[in-house]
């Protein structure tokens, strides 16, 4: 079942500064409860990493949407930090007769404008549930009619058996499509396949910023050299910026958390340092594998960063040279990485259970031993 349209905090409208850059905007996993996997940018679920936020960005309307005061509806999942503008939204295309989810272009209307997440009333019954979830949704398209489903909650022997089970004809003989795997999903009609139950998790990047923390572990990057990582210092959060272009493509700049007039910023001679948000060099950064870059695609365009042998200085080099330095975004390690803490409480209340459970058996047990004896006591015992 499908409830009102979810907006809460989790739709950033396009609230932007006077240099157009929306700073608001908070970044989700979109989890499958089911196995605690998240949708990717590749279309399907995985790993749980930075290559897995998204933003659910409401979009300008038209000109003419504009001209006769109709309010905009159009909304997109963002990938957060994406090289490629051509790929830095989700959206739908057709593959192997059926319709799936992958990368695509922010500017078509259709297919990458589209998205809409409703409240789902539906339960998965998982030993784990994230109590950090903003909601539990269902992922729609093309005006809400058609749906994001898990191939494996139709297609696998038990889900089929089940929808067997529930009077549904041919559901054993149904043919698996080509290319329905474990991990990948369809975009169906709502109606005759429902959905996939949903959660949105929130990185708190919007509220706390994060941590360009390099592979040591140790250093963390502040926007001019590499120096001790701290919790504590300010100066070293970094918050996410995007504005979409009139092209309808997004344009993602590095700003920082606590000055956010402050934008890291190409210089000249491959230098990189602290400039206006609104300068041509503070746009199109992005990360990939581990690297940050602007201006390509991070592994054979684009120049990426690297750290500076003499002073630990950020310098620019050209990425199909292989020369950077790998970076992690970190969040607060206080407990507000929604995902890890999450997870920890999800192991917690499994034990917890567990232990219960225990403790609950061996009180049965104790109850039982007690009503035999009751039971053959003699009489002079009565």
């Amino acid at each position: 079942m499908l409830g009102r349209l979810l907006l809460l905090a989790v739709l950033a409208e396009a609230a932007s500064g006077h240099d157009g850059l929306i700073r608001d905007a908070e970044a989700y996993w979109i989890i499958d409860p089911s196995d605690q996997t998240c949708l990717t940018e590749l279309g399907t679920f995985g790993a749980c990493d930075d290559d897995a936020l998204f933003m659910y960005l409401q979009r300008e309307g038209s000109w003419l949407a504009k001209l006769f005061g109709r309010g905009s509806t159009r909304r997109s999942l963002t990938m957060v930090l994406e090289p490629v503008q051509k790929r830095a939204c989700l959206v739908t295309r057709s593959a192997y007769g059926r319709t799936i989810l992958g990368g695509g272009d922010c500017a078509r209307v259709k297919t990458a404008q589209s998205w809409e997440m409703l409240h789902s009333n539906a339960r998965r019954y998982t030993a784990k549930q994230n109590e950090d979830a903003v909601a539990s949704v269902a992922l729609t398209t093309n005006r809400k009619r058609d749906c994001v489903v898990r191939d494996s909650s139709l297609w696998s022997r038990t889900a089929r058996l089940a929808r067997a089970l529930a009077g549904e004809e041919n559901a054993q003989k149904e043919k698996v499509p080509r290319g329905a795997l474990a991990n990948t999903v369809s975009v169906m009609s709502c109606e005759k396949r429902g959905h996939t139950p949903l959660e949105l998790t929130a990185s708190n990047v919007a509220n706390s910023g994060f941590l360009f923390q390099a592979a040591d572990g140790v250093n963390c990057y502040d926007g001019n050299r590499f120096r001790a990582c701290s919790d504590e210092d300010k100066t070293l959060r970094w918050g996410i910026g995007l504005r979409f272009n009139r092209g309808g493509r997004p344009e993602t700049s590095l700003f920082k958390f606590y000055n956010q007039s402050a934008c890291l910023v190409e210089l000249r001679n491959d230098d990189v340092g602290l400039g206006s948000c609104s300068a041509s060099g503070a746009k199109l950064w992005g990360v990939t594998r581990g690297r940050l870059c602007r201006n390509g695609d991070c592994i054979l365009t684009g120049k990426c960063l690297a750290r500076s042998a003499y002073d630990s200085s950020g310098k620019l080099h050209k990425c199909n040279m292989n020369i950077f330095e790998h970076l992690t975004l970190t969040l607060d390690s206080d407990g507000s990485d929604a995902l890890a803490q999450a997870l920890k409480e999800a192991a917690a209340r499994e034990e917890q259970a567990k232990l219960e459970a225990e403790q609950q058996a061996r009180r049965y047990e104790r109850r039982a031993q007690q009503n035999a004896r009751t039971s053959y006591a003699t009489p002079s015992e009565l």
